[in-house]
Parts: structure tokens; C-alpha cells; sequence
């Protein structure tokens, strides 16, 4: 590199402020490098430090890396792509550093936010890149709270889920109620505890901190879903359905619950280097579980990126309690005070007798095209919620279902399947009479399909838009391992070479240097990892 970027530059302002902080090697306006790289004036301090020891080969080698994996990724700002696209491809860069003195010094900002942070903005707003392995965290009064959440919040969504009206208790209502029983408990609880094994465990450790509080979310959150085997048992059990009484066995569910959730644990575990150490790998629930958590642990306030390029200043509490003060005004009104605002079919109030109209846009056994069809926050967020996930993922689901519309028409309209004596969405069975499909008459003494008396009775029939779910379901399927394929395949192979050089010693600086870790991973090591 050539000697001009190699010495100590400090660029001064017209007005004489230097807004480089005196750091050597970088050529950088303040107030550009946050338009231009979508970052705080924190993001920038800390950042800054770092930056001036790259050198420029350096520089080149890691956005390299970070190019090949973040040039397709829709949650990565396009035109900081674009701007490391445009360093990367430009060799002139090397020979006359001199003269792109000021995107060199961007780029290695940009570096720089990548080790020292995430390189994502969503994520350096709620995640801190510090870490204190002194901090207790599984303390009995974490414990103690976690257990009874978890049995509390397991009991009422499998009780009252089978119910009308069902009731489903979210892990935020755990996360919220544990701050101030954690923060009693800190009060009442004397400092007197035992050793065991050299560490000893106290009643009350001290504060009630951020670590116990999401060890308690993380209990109630695991908590919250019930087995996908808990759908088998009941269909097996009610009468309607397969009434088989033997399915109540404590030892049966309990074998079956296991046999289910330990595939999913043990594909979770061989899936972690590639669907969570690297720092491209994004879960949106878990920025909100980490926001939630932060504004009530968090003395500080660092700014936040937000949507249009604002920075919020805010504190996360402040506005945390703004929220909640709105919501529940506004939530009396679609579900107690109004409650048509919850299925807001008022297109259908134009002409109630045409059923057409109400096939095309009635909210609750139409397709509903209705520009406004609820005003339920519940209804909104029932398969997405826009405030959590991506932009491109809540669009890519509209897109998607606006695009079905036309198909379920199609389907309905031409009878095809003898929908068009069926109502056009809804998801039963029906059999050749337009009745309710009755299952446990087509079943043998052993719960098993009887041909003769399925064929005495009737074939199914499914509506046109629960033909057109079953069939984009299995198309599912194919589609997700082809976008595997042609969109993540080198992440897909980066984590599977990694998985089997784990288990060679000689391999793990390979490992090291393959991974595309950010600070929170690397913090995480000072802990055991669970074992593979």
C-alpha cells in the first residue's frame, strides 16, 4: 500500500472542527459516513478505533468474503452493496489509493462495523456488543420464575386452545410480568444461599439482571408451543374424528412428544452453523424478545436506526410504554365497543344478497379483496406481523396471496372438483351430501381406513381454497430446496464443511477463517458450547 494512506490523515473541516476524532488513516466526513453506511454516531465511535488499523489489503479481503455471502441479501442495505461492489471491482484503488482516500475510509468503517458488530442496523440497535461473564444468570429465583411460566403458559394454550373462543398466551406476556416479580423477589429475598460444586447459589445474587430475565423468556418461549403431536392426539381421541380412547396414555403422548420435538432439537443442533452462528443469519422474534428485554434493563440510550432514515433518540422504555398505553385504548374498541371493526366486511353491506360479492370479498368465508378488511391488530398479525418481519417477507406473503385469489376464482367458478357447490375458503371436508366429512365412519375397529365402507359413503370434498392451500403446500417443498440451492448454497456448504471439520482438531483454524461471525457469536465463546 502506498505511503500516502499508510501516515496519520486527518481531514479538517472548512470550520476548522475536525470530525475525524484525530484517528490516523481515515478521511471521513462524520455526517457522510452515517448517510452513506447506514449507521449511528455509535455505530461510527466504535467502529472508528478499529478501522485505523486495517490496511487496505485487509480491507479487500473481508469485504470480499462479506460481498460473496450479502450481494443477494434482501435485509442488507442495496446501495452499501452497491458501494462495496464498486470498491471491490475497482483495481485502481490498489495502485493510486491516494486518490480515493475518502472511500477507503468507508470501507473500512464498513469493516470494521462488521467485527466490532453486526453488520446489520436492525441488529446494533437492540443487541449490545458487550458482555459480562460475571453477570449470574441460572440463579434459583430465575429458575423458580421460568418453571412456573412455563407450566402457567402451557396449561392455558393447550387448555383453551381447543376452545372457543381460543385464547393463546404469547412468551411477551412471561417476559412482561417477570420484571417486577424478578424485582420483588430482589427486594424480599435475603442474600442466603449454598455451595455446590465451588459455586455457590444464592437466593438473592444481587440485582435482578438482563440474563435471568431472558433465561426466564427463553423457558416460557419454549414453553408456549405445544407439540405438533398434540394435533394427532386430539384428532385420535375426539369422537368425531378417530375416537380411539387408548390415545389418552400419559406414556403414549408423552413418547410421541418426544419423539417429535427431539428431530427437531437434533436438526437445530446440526443446523446452528449455518442457520445461527454466522452473522447473516437474521430471526426477527428474536430482535423483539432482545428489544423488549433491553428496554427494561438498559440505563442508557443509544440511538436506533428507524424506518426512513430517522434516528430515534428515544429511550426504548419511554416508547415501550407510549405503545402500551395505545394499544390498550385501541384494542377495546374492534373486540368489546365495535366488533364488526374485526372482520370489517363492508363491501358485502353494499349488496347483502349477492353471494358473489361475498365470495370475492367477505372477510370471514370470502376471499376478501376489501381494501380495509379488519381493524383488529390480532387479525393483522395472524400469519405475519409487519412490525417484526422484513419488509420483503411481509410483501413476498401479500404478493403471494393476491396472486392465489385468482387461482381459488379460477378453481371455484369453473366447478372444478365440484367446488362450486362448496363454500369458495374453508378449510373442512365435506362429503357428497354438503355435509361435515364424517371420518370415523369410513374406519375399521382398529382406527384403520375401510375401503368398502368408504366406498358406501363418500369421497371427500375440499373447497376451492383449501385445494389451492394443499396444493402450493407441496409445492412448498420443492420450492424451498430449489431457493436452498440457487440463493444459499455456499452458506449451506460453508456450514457443513465446518460441521465435519469440527471433529478434527487439525482443522479448526480452517474453521475460524471460514466462519462469517459477528461479536455477539464470538462473545458467546468465553461459554461451553453444547456438545455435537
Amino acid at each position: 500500500m502506498s505511503e500516502e494512506i499508510e501516515k496519520p490523515v486527518v481531514q479538517e473541516q472548512d470550520d476548522g472542527h475536525n470530525n475525524s476524532d484525530e484517528l490516523p488513516g481515515l478521511i471521513v466526513d462524520d455526517q457522510v459516513a452515517e448517510r452513506d453506511l447506514h449507521v449511528t454516531e455509535d455505530d461510527l465511535l466504535e467502529a472508528r478505533e478499529l478501522a485505523t488499523t486495517y490496511t487496505l489489503e485487509e480491507v479487500r479481503d473481508l469485504l470480499s468474503t462479506f460481498y460473496r455471502l450479502h450481494k443477494r441479501d434482501p435485509n442488507f442495505p442495496l446501495d452499501v452493496i452497491e458501494k462495496i461492489e464498486a470498491f471491490l471491482h475497482n483495481d485502481d484503488i490498489v495502485g493510486h489509493p491516494e486518490k480515493y482516500e475518502q472511500q477507503i475510509s468507508e470501507m473500512k468503517i464498513q469493516a470494521a462495523l462488521i467485527v466490532t458488530n453486526s453488520p446489520y442496523a436492525e441488529v446494533r440497535s437492540v443487541v449490545s456488543p458487550h458482555d459480562d461473564p460475571a453477570m449470574p444468570c441460572s440463579t434459583i429465583r430465575a429458575w423458580v420464575l421460568g418453571i412456573l411460566f412455563s407450566g402457567g403458559i402451557a396449561f392455558i394454550n393447550s387448555f383453551f386452545g381447543i376452545r372457543q373462543p381460543a385464547i393463546y398466551v404469547t412468551s411477551n406476556v412471561p417476559q412482561l410480568l417477570a420484571y417486577p416479580l424478578g424485582k420483588l423477589l430482589e427486594w424480599l429475598l435475603p442474600d442466603v444461599g449454598i455451595t455446590l460444586f465451588g459455586v455457590r447459589h444464592s437466593l438473592n445474587p444481587g440485582p435482578f439482571n438482563k440474563k435471568e430475565h431472558m433465561l426466564i423468556t427463553l423457558m416460557a418461549s419454549i414453553a408456549k408451543s405445544t407439540p405438533y403431536t398434540n394435533n394427532v392426539i386430539l384428532a385420535q381421541v375426539f369422537p368425531q374424528y378417530f375416537n380411539q380412547p387408548w390415545a389418552l396414555n400419559f406414556g403414549y403422548q408423552l413418547l410421541i412428544a418426544l419423539s417429535s420435538n427431539f428431530i427437531g432439537y437434533s436438526l437445530a443442533g446440526i443446523c446452528r452453523r449455518f442457520l445461527v452462528y454466522p452473522s447473516y443469519c437474521v430471526w426477527p422474534q428474536a430482535l423483539v424478545t432482545i428489544a423488549l428485554n433491553s428496554a427494561f434493563h438498559t440505563e442508557g440510550n443509544v440511538p436506533a436506526l428507524g424506518p426512513f432514515g430517522i434516528i430515534w433518540h428515544m429511550s426504548r422504555f419511554r416508547f415501550f410504554l407510549y405503545a402500551f398505553v395505545f394499544m390498550f385504548i385501541y384494542f377495546w374498541f374492534p373486540n368489546y365497543i365495535f366488533g364488526a371493526l374485526g372482520l370489517f366486511s363492508w363491501m358485502t353491506w353494499i349488496a347483502p344478497n349477492n353471494a358473489s360479492l361475498n365470495h370475492i370479498t367477505g372477510v370471514v368465508n370470502g376471499l376478501g379483496l376489501n381494501p380495509l378488511p379488519s381493524f383488529d391488530w390480532n387479525i393483522f398479525t395472524f400469519a405475519i406481523d409487519p412490525l417484526m418481519a422484513p419488509f420483503f417477507s411481509t410483501f413476498n406473503l401479500f404478493i403471494g396471496m393476491f396472486l392465489s385469489m385468482f387461482i381459488i376464482i379460477a378453481i371455484y367458478y369453473t366447478n372444478t372438483y365440484d367446488t362450486a357447490y362448496l363454500p369458495i375458503n374453508s378449510n373442512e371436508p365435506y362429503d357428497h351430501y354438503g355435509k361435515r366429512y364424517n371420518v370415523t365412519s369410513i374406519l375399521d375397529s382398529r382406527g384403520i381406513i375401510d375401503n368398502e365402507k368408504y366406498q358406501a359413503y363418500s369421497q371427500p370434498y375440499l373447497s376451492a381454497g383449501y385445494v389451492t392451500y394443499y396444493m402450493f403446500s407441496f409445492s412448498t417443498y420443492s420450492a424451498a430446496l430449489a431457493y436452498g440451492f440457487l440463493y444459499h448454497r455456499l452458506e449451506i456448504m460453508m456450514g457443513f464443511r465446518d460441521l465435519v471439520n469440527s471433529f478434527r482438531p487439525s482443522k479448526k483454524a480452517e474453521i475460524e477463517k471460514g466462519q462469517v461471525l459477528d461479536v455477539h457469536n464470538r462473545l458467546m465463546r468465553k461459554y461451553r458450547e453444547v456438545p455435537e
